[in-house]
């Protein structure tokens, strides 16, 4: 016998999961009218928020691993978005870094991800605040129960 709160629960799940598809498909698509993956752009969002980044940083950062970021970052340099260099203080380390044609290619994608997404400017502000403390306080929750079934 379900419960109203539970059918409710139900719905919220699948709302996350209807909006994380949507957001998926719509930088999806951004990302392929840039000639890049979605993994790429947001690799290439990482290296602008972090300059001169490792790799083994990166890919902690990114939450994925080495070899994937590695591999994401070959096809980065290729496509010449992504410089690989020595820094002259620590000739030991390779950093990441975007090239100035990354850069471009980040700011298009941007520029069109926020014009997508300028509909969402219409919603209540106030509504987006209790949203928003909503989806902060099940995100704690679900780490809870998450963090509990990795101690059992």
């Amino acid at each position: 016998m379900s419960t109203n709160t539970e059918i409710e629960l139900h719905e919220i799940v699948d709302s996350f999961r209807e909006v994380k598809q949507l957001f998926f498909q719509l930088m999806s698509d951004m990302s392929c009218r840039f000639g890049v993956t979605g993994i790429q752009l947001m690799t290439l969002k990482a290296l602008r928020d972090r300059p001169e980044i490792g790799l083994g940083e990166l890919a902690d950062h990114m939450r994925l691993g080495s070899s994937t970021v590695s591999g994401v970052i070959d096809r980065l340099v290729k496509a010449e978005l992504v410089i690989r260099e020595r820094p002259a203080n620590n000739r030991r380390i390779l950093v990441l870094k975007l090239s100035e044609r990354g850069s471009q290619v980040l700011h298009d994608a941007d520029t069109a991800y926020r014009k997508h997404l300028s509909g969402l400017k219409e919603l209540d502000p106030e509504e987006l605040q209790v949203m928003l403390q909503a989806h902060r306080k099940i995100i704690k929750k679900l780490e809870e129960v998450r963090d509990e079934n990795h101690h059992e």
